[in-house]
């Protein structure tokens, strides 16, 4: 089976089927997708997610970007299940900064400071997502953010987790977004370096480089970070998954049976 989804209006629409569990069993194909932003889907694009049967699509973006980029294209057939996490203080503290073309102020370790949030913060957004899984009517069903790689990144953690995936493999998962992904993040960061280097010279260039690439590609650090705020919070991914999304044991052993093989 292929994974990857290829649309033209979303490079990173991804299937998380075909990933082993510790149990022996392996996630089903064709039930539950990551990806991001489906809101600039050309219309064949929406046919192909007709044809994938999608039922339901978790939208983790918050108001303002959902008012900013538009609605998902989604076939009929897709009910929209909002989830928002809002767009970090931190990123909008950047807003003035990328204006300037000056990047030096952007935090090296900025993502590892949001997936530290995402475990603190944004439990019930998350707890939503296994929530509307966890019914069959809602499945085939894809969660989506923006770009689909930090948000939905940790989203597919979660759910990996939940399927008893081991964390080794789910990192190799967080990392496909790199390779998905690349073609645009080149795209993002050739027009930056021109921008910063009109501004700012070859220094600011250079700058703005290093740090914007450290927010466009995912880094296996950045996961890392959420794993460790995990375990300092809770012990362990099985204790967060309880105590913090608030999974039952007979809820989680049902979701396995529905989406392991």
């Amino acid at each position: 089976m292929n994974r990857h989804v290829p649309l033209t209006g979303q490079p990173n629409f991804r299937d998380l089927g075909g990933y082993a569990a510790s149990d022996g069993r392996t996630v089903k194909w064709g039930l539950v997708y990551r990806s991001g932003e489906l809101s600039q889907l050309s219309n064949d694009d929406v046919g192909k997610l007709g044809g994938l049967g999608i039922k339901a699509v978790v939208d983790l973006r918050s108001p303002e970007e959902v008012s900013a980029r538009g609605n998902g294209r989604l076939p009929p057939e897709a009910k929209t299940h909002p989830m928002p996490i809002a767009s970090s203080d931190m990123f909008a503290k950047l807003i003035p900064m990328f204006l300037k073309g000056d990047f030096s102020r952007v935090p090296p370790d900025m993502l590892d400071t949001v997936n530290r949030m995402l475990v603190r913060n944004f439990t019930e957004q998350y707890a939503g997502l296994l929530r509307v899984l966890s019914n069959p009517a809602n499945r085939p069903l894809v969660f989506h953010c923006t770009q689909g790689k930090d948000r939905a990144g940790f989203g597919a953690a979660m759910v990996l987790s939940a399927l008893g995936v081991p964390w080794e493999t789910v990192v190799e998962d967080y990392l496909l977004s790199n390779h998905f992904r690349k073609e645009e993040n080149d795209k993002m960061l050739g027009m930056i370096r021109s921008f910063a280097a009109s501004q700012a010279g070859p220094e600011g260039e250079e700058i703005a480089f290093s740090r914007v690439e450290g927010l466009l590609y995912v880094k296996e650090q950045s996961l890392q970070a959420a794993h460790a705020e995990i375990i300092e919070r809770h012990g362990s991914i099985a204790a967060f998954l309880s105590e913090g999304l608030g999974c039952s044991e007979d809820g989680l052993r049902r979701l396995r049976d529905d989406l392991l093989e």
